[in-house]
């Protein structure tokens, strides 16, 4: 079985930074609007949080060179997640992106999701299996509702791989791993919410530090929100990538 090595280079760094947040992400809280901070300074913030504790790669593990697997990408696999790879949710049923450096094909193995809890037991009935698109670029994957939801105060490892195979059939694996945790919106977030047209929401859950909320959200909307989005691929080096598209991944029955 090929040894694959870890590689916990930081993904990007940033030159300027506001002050990191004062609160956990084991205890947080929901604030008030806060309107001396941008909300892409809010989401700097978020993504350069540290985390209190565990080890999770949010990029591609594999190490591999071009010559393994010929359609490989210098950017390697990349989790939109911060850079402590753990976040907080208050979806039970939570959508995961990701950068998938090269397309698939018919023959293509099936990429693979698993989810774990704190003491590694899986949560899942089994892993899921899904098709990679044709194409390289930003996919997503929604838990299925048909599995358990995740439950309040909660912290789960999630673990996405997928591999490709080089011309003499030796396969390389990529995969990157990282933390989530569901947490409860209480009052305050529900009515900021309910003033809040749906485009312009990603910044209320920016402001509560719901990283998978902010950033879910504003992935839903990148078209209006052209410049924020923009901002938030350049934290991984994507910035170049084209605006409108984000496949779905589908899963293998």
């Amino acid at each position: 079985m090929m040894q694959i090595r870890p590689n916990f280079r930081k993904i990007i760094p940033i030159s300027t930074l506001t002050a990191l947040l004062s609160t956990s992400l084991v205890s947080p809280f929901f604030s008030q609007p806060v309107q001396a901070q941008s909300v892409l300074q809010r989401i700097q913030s978020l993504f350069t949080r540290k985390r209190s504790e565990g080890a999770a790669s949010g990029r591609s593990r594999a190490g591999v060179s071009r010559s393994q697997c010929s359609e490989l990408d210098a950017n390697n696999l990349i989790a939109l997640v911060p850079e402590s790879n753990e976040g907080l949710t208050t979806n039970k049923y939570p959508n995961f992106l990701f950068f998938v450096p090269f397309g698939g094909s018919a023959k293509s193995p099936p990429a693979k999701f698993r989810l774990l809890d704190e003491q590694k037991n899986p949560v899942l009935k089994n892993p899921i299996l899904l098709s990679l698109p044709k194409q390289k670029g930003l996919v997503s994957l929604k838990l299925p509702s048909s599995e358990k939801p995740l439950q309040v105060g909660k912290r789960y490892n999630w673990y996405f791989s997928i591999s490709c195979t080089n011309q003499q059939g030796t396969p390389t694996i990529f995969d990157v791993n990282g933390w989530i945790k569901l947490v409860a919106p209480n009052s305050a977030l529900v009515q900021q919410l309910k003033k809040t047209p749906p485009q312009n929401q990603y910044a209320v859950y920016a402001e509560n530090d719901l990283w998978f909320d902010t950033v879910n959200q504003l992935a839903k909307y990148r078209t209006v929100h052209q410049k924020e989005w923009t901002e938030l691929l350049s934290l991984y080096g994507l910035a170049e990538l084209p605006q409108t598209t984000i496949t779905e991944l589908r899963i293998q029955k």
